[in-house]
């Protein structure tokens, strides 16, 4: 049975994750037989799940066997009682669990490469699962030999080996394994493709399985393609800054609908601490991007908005600021949100106090140059002023309760030369 050794070297300290299954514990003993000179250090990781009542046997059974082989042995005892008792699935939460003592037990261990027992069918079966429940669009369509994962390396040096030639291994060497006897039973997805499905399709003399491995190769190929199209995109058309990114509209619209995905794949994996969001989710923002709404929130967390303004698709940090109005009694400089604002000295005493505040529904302004008034809320339409900069924008107004500027955008001509307003924050982003 062959062994794919390429992930680590005779220097380093590798850890085995067992599960006392048949196929842990065949590349256990394999580690400790014809591979013991292809590594410097191994030590064993077992999770007792306390779901099955043999659970506790396995891992005394364990215990002895590394004791009986002078291999280092730690366990974790996990509790998904709270999962089991709600009818939930406990596949995903547990293999969550378990990655997440790995991650300190490694760091712990300061350990270099993780194997685990995958095989050659148990990527057959992850191929057909992402194929089938349409998980195949944004990833790998099968699992990797080989992946970085924190401070370590994750190995599945048998990928390649299949599960018949694992059996033939164990009795040929009379190697001791649990059975879990959970495998057997259909209830769960994966069960029901290793145990009927793919068998089924096997059955069929001009079916072969095996032509998902094809298929996988085919996939990979692809992605490479789409991820560099997606890097190049992010390089070249999102500007990026600490606290927001930002992009055209009509430019990302032209891209291919599965660069599009990894576009916001790879600008949400920075920020978003939670699961991707779905392909149903981006699939409802790309519509609304290509009809004509000139500005929607998409989405929000208590750390980010997602929204569209006019040619413009913005990730921003969601500051929230509530801004309180501002009391200025004499000439100066004075800073509202972003921006700057001078009150020069030839401001005559009458006009004081000023009040800056941000807008108010119904707030007008008296136009420069000709009759009547203009709503602020007009203004900032017309002049395409994103929905969430609205709010940060000063307006001043008067002793004599009358707005005479509206950030940049509006200054009453008579105070041309004695109000000055700046929107710092457009120049910083210019320099």
């Amino acid at each position: 049975m062959e062994v794919n050794t390429d992930g680590w070297s005779s220097d380093k300290h590798i850890v085995l994750a067992v599960s006392t299954g048949i196929d842990s514990m065949v590349l256990l003993h394999q580690l400790i037989t014809n591979l013991q000179d292809t590594y410097a250090q191994l030590t064993c990781l077992h999770v007792n799940h306390n779901i099955r009542s043999i659970a506790d046997e396995e891992e005394l059974f364990l215990k002895q066997y590394c004791i009986d082989h002078n291999i280092a042995l730690h366990v974790k005892h996990l509790d998904l009682s709270t999962i089991v008792e709600k009818g939930n699935s406990i596949e995903n939460e547990a293999r969550l669990e378990r990655y997440r003592w790995f991650d300190l037990i490694m760091k712990d261990l300061n350990a270099d490469v993780l194997l685990t027992a995958h095989h050659q069918d148990d990527q057959l079966e992850t191929i057909f699962y992402r194929l089938m429940t349409g998980r195949s669009t944004r990833s790998s369509l099968g699992m990797s030999y080989l992946t970085t994962r924190g401070s370590y390396d994750l190995c599945k040096p048998l990928l390649t080996t299949t599960k018949i030639e694992i059996q033939n291994y164990q009795h040929a060497y009379d190697v001791p394994f649990y059975e879990d006897a959970t495998n057997a039973e259909n209830y769960y997805v994966r069960n029901d493709i290793r145990n009927r499905i793919l068998p089924e399709i096997e059955q069929n003399k001009q079916l072969e399985t095996k032509q998902l491995l094809k298929l996988k190769e085919w996939h990979d190929e692809q992605r490479v393609v789409i991820e560099n199209e997606a890097n190049a995109f992010v390089e070249s058309d999102v500007e990026i800054s600490s606290t927001q990114y930002r992009f055209s509209r009509k430019q990302f619209l032209q891209l291919r609908h599965s660069v599009k995905m990894t576009v916001l794949d790879k600008l949400f994996a920075n920020i978003l601490t939670r699961d991707p969001l779905t392909e149903k989710t981006y699939n409802e923002w790309f519509q609304i991007m290509g009809e004509n709404i000139a500005q929607s929130t998409l989405y929000t967390t208590d750390k980010w908005i997602i929204y569209i303004a006019y040619d413009k698709f913005i990730i921003m940090a969601n500051d929230d600021v509530k801004l309180s109005p501002a009391k200025i009694d004499q000439s100066g400089t004075y800073n509202f949100s972003h921006y700057s604002i001078d009150i020069n000295n030839d401001l005559p005493t009458f006009e004081f106090p000023l009040l800056v505040r941000t807008r108010n529904d119904g707030d007008k302004f008296e136009l420069n140059g000709m009759k009547g008034h203009k709503k602020v809320s007009r203004l900032l339409i017309d002049n395409k002023i994103e929905q969430q900069k609205r709010g940060q924008i000063p307006i001043i107004v008067n002793a004599n309760n009358e707005i005479i500027a509206v950030g940049t955008l509006f200054l009453k001509r008579k105070y041309k030369d004695l109000i000055c307003i700046r929107d710092m924050g457009e120049e910083k982003n210019e320099r």
